[in-house]
Parts: structure tokens; sequence; C-alpha cells
């Protein structure tokens, strides 16, 4: 099972005139979106709605564009047309997974697991409405933490992106991203095994030696 928690696709990239994209046609990120995907050993794939902003022009949606086009397995919370929704609660072995794609960020390391303590703490008083869930997974940071507690584990997803203009309003420092993924495992005597694999950047930038 693959989930893409959200954004195949960076969009038009309006707010800075579609400086720092590669393209702005988003039918042509879509496309390449796919083809990485493809890559990835998957039975079923799954799509979570991320941000409008990159992934919706007018009422056209894009990840319900590449869901289609990658077969993707519908997932709609309550039923209804399409193949995507805002969040998605998936079992696999016993074990219930709750995707969305939206948590609070942090740009300091020292507080990142904040954010996503506090949304896990607040996933207990939704248990009654929603359901309960082992794993609680979310993305939009473009940073790594993983947080357990007795019977939970919590998450935040790398990114496929490196920063633009946006991240650096407030400074440098907090501005890089985790560039990978993330894999969970079921073990067959219920053990849940996180595992992130994150692309270690050799390249570095320019120093000017005078």
């Amino acid at each position: 099972m693959l989930v893409v928690n959200g954004e195949p696709c960076d969009g038009a990239n309006k707010k800075q005139i579609g400086q720092q994209s590669w393209t702005t046609n988003i039918n042509d990120q879509i496309t390449d979106a796919g083809k990485l995907l493809s890559d990835i050993p998957f039975e079923n794939i799954i799509f979570v709605r991320g941000s409008a902003y990159h992934v919706q022009v007018d009422a056209t949606n894009f990840e319900e564009v590449l869901a289609k086009q990658m077969g993707a397995t519908k997932y709609r919370a309550y039923g209804g047309e399409g193949l995507t929704d805002y969040y998605a609660l998936v079992e696999i072995y016993g074990k219930i997974f709750n995707f969305t794609h939206h948590v609070g960020y942090n740009k300091w390391a020292a507080y990142r697991t904040t954010a996503l303590a506090r949304e896990m703490a607040g996933m207990v008083f939704e248990k009654d409405k929603i359901g309960r869930a082992d794993v609680i997974v979310r993305s939009h940071v473009h940073y790594y933490v993983h947080v357990e507690f007795t019977h939970t584990h919590g998450l935040t997803t790398p990114a496929w992106k490196f920063p633009d203009a946006h991240l650096f309003r407030s400074g440098l420092a907090g501005t890089t991203p985790d560039v990978g993924m993330v894999e969970k495992i079921i073990e067959p005597n219920g053990e849940i095994i996180i595992r992130p694999h994150i692309a270690e950047i050799e390249i570095k930038p320019l120093v000017r030696h005078f």
C-alpha cells in the first residue's frame, strides 16, 4: 500500500509568479510525479488532498486527475464522487492508519514534535467520531519527526522539494528540508516499525573564498 499524503505537484506558484518552478504547467508536473511514483512498488495507492494552492486550479483538483491516471483506490470518508478526500483511514493487518496532509509547522528543531504530539493528543477526543488510530501520519512541514506514546505512533513525512523563496522570509535557519519517504512495517506479532528513508544531500552551497 502506497499513500501519497497530499501535494504530488507544486502548482503554478502564483505568489512568486512561477519563479523557481521548473515548469508551471501542472499537467507536466503530475505526469512526472506519476513517473516517479511508479518507481515505488505498490499493489494499491491512495491519494490524500493537500493545499489547493499547490494542486487546484479553479474547481479542477489535480490530485484527482493523477489518482485517476494511476488507478488509485478510491477513498471518500462519507462516500460521494471522486477518488480523494482530505483524510484517509486505512486498516492494514489490524492496525489503523490515520492520514491527513496538514499539521502545525515549527521552524525550530527543538519544538518540531510539539505540533504533532498536540495533534495526536487531540485525536484521542475524536475517537468516538472518527475512530482510534495506531499510526497518525501528517505531512506539509517538509521535515521528518517521529513521536511514540504507549499505544500510538505519530510522524511527519519528508518532502520531495527543496526550499523556495517563501521559506527564507524569516532567516536561513530551519529551512533545509528532509527529502525522502517513510516505510511502515507491521510484523506478524503486531509490532509496528517506522523506517524513514531520508536522502543524504551531498551537494553543499557555494562558499566564495577570497
